[in-house]
């Protein structure tokens, strides 16, 4: 930041300015943040020069089961979907649940941004979406899975402008130390009309809390933990509306903050598999953990959210 003192959404004063340990990896490192007076947006000081340390590779989005690619007609397998275990069903089906609001065509061009090596592109173009494809420049190398699903390593700035109808980003605008810029290259890419999903922590109950304990703060990997207000100012200032905002936090905000709280890191450091909260919680805990975060999702103070906009 070119001043450390000034909020790089709003332009208002930084205020309480704290330390995060990276807890994630259990290095317990610490890093300076601060939040913004005005728009509440909480952000790191100093991006780490080393920043790609963070990432190893047991990082839990390089580790994606990739699905075989089946080019079967969309709605047989729509109708496939309803066979599978009721208990597999919600998660496996997710993404139609988010794309549900857009009324989003199955051969109508998608890009999902930061999508590592691309799972879920193929997954949705197992469930019909034909015109699909991903970008992230952390990447290794460049993925073709045939039938015009491309994983690309580039910069947004590098595809052709108007090109797509929807683009996504699933817990990645966090991750974006310039959002005004990443949001403008965005905005390029889209058809008129088009949309963007955006989901990512914010700001909310959780914060108050567990404070510096939150789990989703998630140093030095998040930039920005965000607000509705700051998402506001960042959409009208970069051609964008917000038509909706959908809260999908869940239990994890509660479990895994307490575990910080007990100096526990997310990942076993000597397997280096991520921790689970059964192996911590009894499932009385955990039911009430999560009968919690969907109260929050009701009240609008669910520590997750899915913001959607559509290009002016």
């Amino acid at each position: 930041m070119s001043d450390t003192n000034i909020c790089k959404v709003c332009s208002a004063k930084l205020s309480n300015t704290f330390k995060i340990k990276e807890m994630m990896l259990g290095l317990r490192e610490d890093f300076e943040y601060a939040q913004c007076s005005e728009c509440r947006t909480i952000q790191i000081i100093n991006v780490p020069v080393t920043i790609e340390k963070y990432y190893p590779d047991y990082y839990y989005s390089f580790k994606q089961v990739i699905p075989k690619l089946s080019p079967l007609p969309f709605f047989k397998k729509l109708f496939n979907g309803y066979r599978i275990k009721k208990k597999y069903r919600k998660e496996r089906y997710e993404i139609f649940r988010h794309l549900k609001p857009l009324m989003i065509r199955p051969s109508q061009k998608i890009l999902d941004i930061g999508c590592g090596r691309g799972a879920l592109i193929c997954q949705m173009f197992n469930y019909g979406f034909t015109n699909v494809e991903g970008i992230d420049k952390y990447i290794d190398k460049e993925y073709n899975y045939n039938y015009g699903v491309n994983v690309y390593k580039k910069d947004l700035s590098e595809l052709k402008a108007n090109s797509y109808d929807l683009l996504m980003m699933h817990h990645v605008f966090e991750h974006m130390d310039n959002p005004y810029e990443e949001l403008a290259k965005c905005n390029k890419l889209l058809k008129q009309k088009g949309h963007l999903i955006i989901r990512i922590p914010v700001v909310a109950k959780a914060w108050e809390i567990y404070q510096q304990d939150w789990i989703q703060l998630d140093a030095p990997r998040h930039f920005f933990l965000h607000t509705t207000e700051s998402m506001r100012l960042l959409a009208e200032k970069t051609g964008f509306s917000i038509d909706n905002i959908v809260y999908d936090s869940n239990g994890f905000q509660f479990w895994g903050s307490e575990l910080y709280k007990r100096d526990i890191g997310l990942v076993d450091e000597n397997t280096k598999e991520y921790r689970r909260g059964e192996d911590f919680f009894s499932d009385k805990e955990l039911n009430a953990f999560d009968l919690k975060a969907e109260e929050l999702n009701r009240t609008g103070q669910g520590d997750q959210a899915i913001f959607y906009l559509s290009k002016k």
